[in-house]
């Protein structure tokens, strides 16, 4: 783990045990279920008092949100040098869906428990929690589509990227509390090309381009 070298030595330790708080947390749900596990239980496996835990989480589910705010909205750096490989912006939206959406089979679970909770998971993903502004990156792809010619002139893509980010976590939602029968990916495909199908200039109407 990297530190910020202006952070005291107090507030690396307190960040220290928030993380291994979260850290034996997630364990302890996966494997034996958000309800099944106590406040107790994941003291003693993180190493620290009781009393402790709501130093940092007023509830347990506090935790639950906290897991959220980590899992929902993370990209690996080296994922976003990925879209380089992808020469049309549905490809590069694609990719950034299943990049987002990797890894939450393994907690299904607990997604399932955000949206019986009522937790809107769009909130777990605000531009102060993650790494990047998911939103502004779509709006930014299309953007660079619409500039491209692959988008009309009269989208608002501004208006796209809204409509996209929000089917995003309905269909996160959805996957996570239904059997779907095909897999998440598949589903968030389907929904990339149901909106931009609506949006795309055809090849038969693009100009050709000018070669000097």
């Amino acid at each position: 783990m990297q530190y910020d070298m202006h952070l005291s030595r107090r507030e690396r330790k307190k960040r220290d045990k928030r993380q291994r708080l979260l850290t034996e947390s997630l364990r302890l749900f996966r494997e034996k279920g958000f309800e099944q596990t106590t406040v107790a239980e994941i003291t003693r496996a993180a190493g620290v008092a009781k009393g402790t835990f709501f130093n940092y989480f007023p509830t347990k589910e506090d935790v639950l949100l906290a897991l959220g705010e980590q899992a929902l909205g993370k990209l690996q750096p080296e994922e976003i040098g990925v879209w380089a490989t992808f020469t049309t912006s549905r490809e590069k939206i694609k990719y950034l869906f299943h990049a987002l959406a990797r890894g939450l089979d393994r907690d299904r679970s607990l997604v399932k428990e955000m949206v019986f909770r009522g937790i809107r998971l769009h909130d777990l993903v605000a531009h102060k929690h993650s790494r990047f502004d998911f939103r502004a990156t779509i709006g930014l792809l299309l953007s660079h589509g619409q500039r491209r010619g692959e988008i009309r002139e009269d989208v608002d893509v501004n208006f796209v990227a809204d409509i996209l980010y929000t089917l995003y976590f309905q269909q996160v939602a959805a996957w996570a509390i239904t059997d779907f029968s095909s897999s998440l990916n598949e589903q968030l495909d389907q929904v990339v090309d149901l909106i931009l199908d609506g949006i795309i200039v055809r090849e038969s109407e693009r100009e050709p381009e000018l070669t000097h």
